[in-house]
């Protein structure tokens, strides 16, 4: 038996709020909207973090170059 995990407090309010059917449009658009509202949450965090540890524009982007992806996030975590 498949147990689904339970819905968080923000998928229960999506689909209270979005009960009713909506176009193709209006659904693209609503995405647009919440990707364009983590974006700036996300930006606002990363710049808090620039700022509390110091770095420029040019170490971020250099941190933020690399070839294997779990590599680096293992070099992240051992960081810690």
């Amino acid at each position: 038996m498949v147990v689904s995990p339970r819905l968080t407090n923000a998928q229960l309010a999506l689909l209270e709020m979005f009960s009713f059917e909506m176009s193709e449009a209006e659904v693209l658009a609503m995405r647009q909207t919440l990707m364009q509202h983590f974006r700036t949450r996300l930006e606002e965090e990363a710049q808090k973090v620039i700022q509390v540890k110091g770095l420029t524009t040019a170490q971020l982007e250099e941190q933020m170059t690399f070839e294997n992806r779990t590599q680096r996030l293992d070099q992240i975590r051992a960081a810690q």
